[in-house]
């Protein structure tokens, strides 16, 4: 099953998708491409199923089991038409994302629900396969959290008394920018993974491979694994030729843009989530709207219940 429909603009999208079933037919022309239709039911799997009239369910002729297009989804279970989802993901493609508030009053839902619907897209943004990195990769860290300076003064941190990179108040997100392909990899990690940050890169880059880091102590350990290069940045230095990690320092400019300009307020609960979905808008930069929205199209197969999401 295969879809010519193109798009580029939100003019576009509502014209190509003027009902319910030419929004179904697209996600199915996208979800199944080979042109086989698979049961998504556990347990099946059968590729030869039923097609109703209405060209939107289908019944698998193994388990007898009906379902659509975005059965097994993050849209499995919503009311709202697929036209709004569809339009969800295509604004979602802004190069700084969109805010809860103004997906609600772009596409007619409180702000509640577009808040989770961008946090199942969020999901999704995030459910794609991950190889490790190899060549030669940039990595760094940061440290995202509100400025000491507008805190109460009772709840302001004293920095001169913290060592190192140990900011109690604020949440390390690690990345990683592999040269030969342009891809960006990053995520939360909790106190504990930060610690013992070369863990988290022998997990994640192949033995061999060359580092590019800044001056901080907790990359020494790696020497005898990796090729290092080092650019100390406590002497303003920020590129030496090839040794340089701007291109990850860059990363994270577009990724604190975003939330404070943006989304304003991020907890630390979902931080990971928006981390993902900028670095999903990162890796796929040269590809227009519709192949980015066709991309998290491809990994909608997830779930992501509202009572998972806000519990504690």
């Amino acid at each position: 099953m295969t879809t010519s429909t193109t798009y580029k603009t939100i003019i576009d999208l509502i014209a190509k998708f003027p009902d319910e079933k030419s929004c179904h037919l697209y996600l199915a022309g996208n979800r199944w491409s080979t042109g086989e239709i698979e049961c998504p039911h556990e347990n099946c799997g059968h590729n030869r199923c039923y097609v109703f009239a209405d060209g939107i369910r289908y019944k698998c002729k193994k388990c007898k089991r009906l379902f659509t297009a975005k059965t097994k989804t993050f849209m499995e279970a919503s009311k709202l038409p697929s036209i709004k989802w569809i339009l969800a993901m295509f604004l979602s493609t802004d190069k700084k994302g969109i805010s809860s508030i103004q997906l609600s009053k772009f596409i007619g839902v409180t702000q509640k629900t577009a808040w989770f619907m961008l946090q199942r897209i969020r999901e999704a943004c995030a459910n794609r396969p991950n190889e490790n990195l190899e060549g030669t990769v940039e990595i760094d860290e940061t440290f995202v959290g509100g400025k000491n300076k507008n805190r109460h003064y009772v709840r302001r941190i004293k920095y001169k008394e913290v060592t190192g990179r140990s900011y109690p108040d604020k949440t390390p997100v690690f990345g990683m920018y592999e040269r030969q392909t342009g891809k960006i990899r990053a995520f939360v990690l909790s106190r504990k993974e930060f610690n013992h940050i070369g863990r988290t890169i022998t997990y994640n880059i192949r033995p061999g491979s060359t580092l590019m880091t800044d001056d901080w102590g907790g990359y020494k350990g790696l020497d005898k694994i990796y090729v290092r290069h080092t650019i100390d940045h406590k002497k303003w230095v920020y590129a030496d030729g090839d040794i340089t990690t701007n291109r990850m320092e860059n990363f994270w400019s577009h990724l604190k843009r975003g939330l404070h300009g943006t989304y304003i307020r991020v907890t630390p609960k979902h931080l990971n989530k928006y981390v993902q979905e900028f670095v999903y808008r990162f890796n796929s930069r040269n590809l227009g709207v519709q192949q980015q929205v066709e991309g998290i199209i491809a990994t909608m197969v997830c779930r992501l219940k509202y009572k998972d999401l806000i519990a504690a």
